[in-house]
């Protein structure tokens, strides 16, 4: 019986061991954007959320230009799941963005308009994110469109 409890508790903390540690639930929303100037390498830093990346990739992407991103800034907000919603003006689409092992890997390019956006912003309206551009108003998330626009 000794031998079956001690087997037991051995078992126990081998498969204790091999579970991963789970925090939930979690909101990775921030509360407002950031409209972040785009430097001259290209790269946005966001001090008040520790976050920089490279922005050149993105900006070929929308424009077919690899200086497009010249004297630019972007609009980043992030959702209540934890993606990156980015735009700015001109641009066509917004690029949702996971983050993985240092990266940003790009999860939904979401189009908006073939005329592009004038002065787009985003607000956090959860479980959405509201795009606004002027009189015109969306709600994405990162699968695309939610509903109709208004």
């Amino acid at each position: 019986m000794k031998q079956l409890i001690i087997i037991s508790v051995i078992l126990f903390a081998v498969i204790s061991a091999c579970t991963s540690l789970t925090l939930q639930p979690a909101n990775f929303a921030w509360p407002l954007e950031s409209a972040l100037p785009v430097d001259d390498d290209g790269n946005v830093l966001e001090k008040r959320y520790s976050l920089e990346f490279n922005t050149k990739a993105m900006f070929l992407e929308e424009f077919k230009d690899s200086l497009a991103f010249m004297n630019r800034k972007i609009r980043l907000i992030r959702d209540n799941q934890g993606f990156y919603f980015i735009t700015a003006s001109s641009f066509k689409n917004v690029y949702v963005f996971r983050t993985d092992e240092g990266k940003m890997m790009l999860d939904t390019k979401i189009f908006i308009s073939e005329f592009g956006l004038q002065s787009p912003a985003f607000n956090q309206r959860d479980p959405y994110i509201e795009l606004v551009d002027g009189k015109n108003k969306m709600n994405l998330t990162n699968k695309g469109v939610e509903g109709g626009t208004e």
